[in-house]
């Protein structure tokens, strides 16, 4: 019954126009190779489930439609008092919305210091992609020009922590900092996938698999960052990619770090002793206490 149930879900998803992939901490559930459910077999019980569950995805598909006014809402909000500067982009709302781990007043801050990057030259580097959902929304905003787009990604969930990584929100209940090792892992397929929704040249997509400090030795990385995302959540690889950006990012550059004072006490100490150690290099900023737990670094000289 269980399969069968999984059969009639994907069915109905397929119906609707979506493909379902399968969720990796969940691995051998069997979702991604389910056939169609055949109705034909005259089964009242599943005819009935059917329609259930086909009215539920139904509603789920217009609640999200009639949620994607949010989005447009709150970036209004941001543009009417604190960011008049930030262009408009047809098409902006849906990426916003579809955003996973990221919240809206996040990802606002992230396009303003991304065009306030793009006044300098440089690509576009994120330290940390997970399922791709906000390299999608960077890369639909650099579109229209020349820059390559950097993603630097072990996919294979996060490292072993170190020591300065102590647990400060325990976001999946696993009870200590150790059990994270591996989590948070998606495939670079998943990451390409969702970069051709928006059209974006192959040839301007630099992935830099491994883990970060073994990447950065590498000889085939940007000359110049005008802008950066890091989500590393720990603390030896955050360290490790804004030192890296430092010696490559012009004045004027910016860098958003998430999970600044969430989660892992590591993020934001990485991001303290970087401050402290540059000074007057880098203007520091926090958002406003309800947009998200991360910081805004902007280069000075």
């Amino acid at each position: 019954m269980l399969n069968l149930l999984k059969k009639l879900a994907l069915s109905t998803a397929r119906r609707l126009g979506y493909e379902v992939l399968p969720i990796h901490a969940f691995a051998g559930a069997g979702l991604a190779s389910a056939a169609p459910v055949d109705l034909s077999s005259g089964n009242p019980d599943l005819a009935v489930e059917y329609q259930r569950v086909l009215g539920a995805l139904t509603m789920s598909q217009t609640m999200r439609k009639i949620h994607i006014q949010d989005a447009v809402e709150i970036e209004e909000l941001y543009r009417m008092f604190m960011f008049p500067e930030l262009p408009r982009r047809e098409g902006r709302a849906e990426l916003l919305n579809d955003l996973i781990g990221t919240t809206i007043s996040e990802a606002t801050y992230i396009l303003r210091s991304l065009h306030e990057g793009l006044k300098v030259a440089g690509d576009i580097c994120e330290f940390g992609v997970a399922q791709g959902a906000t390299s999608r929304l960077m890369a639909a905003e650099i579109l229209p020009t020349d820059r390559k787009l950097w993603l630097f990604d072990s996919f294979e969930g996060l490292p072993q922590p170190g020591p300065e990584d102590k647990l400060i929100h325990d976001i999946f209940n696993l009870g200590s900092m150790d059990k994270y090792k591996g989590t948070m892992a998606s495939p670079e397929s998943e990451v390409l996938a969702k970069l051709a929704q928006v059209n974006f040249p192959t040839d301007r997509i630099k992935i830099k698999k491994g883990w970060v400090n073994e990447s950065l030795k590498t000889a085939d990385l940007p000359k110049q960052v005008a802008f950066a995302y890091v989500d590393f959540d720990f603390y030896e690889p955050i360290k490790d990619a804004l030192h890296y950006l430092d010696g490559v990012m012009p004045a004027g550059g910016h860098i958003v770090v998430d999970d600044y004072g969430f989660f892992s006490d590591g993020a934001q100490l990485a991001v303290d002793e970087f401050v402290k150690l540059k000074g007057d290099r880098y203007k520091f900023e926090m958002p406003l206490p309800f947009a998200g737990h991360f910081c805004v670094l902007s280069k000075q000289q």
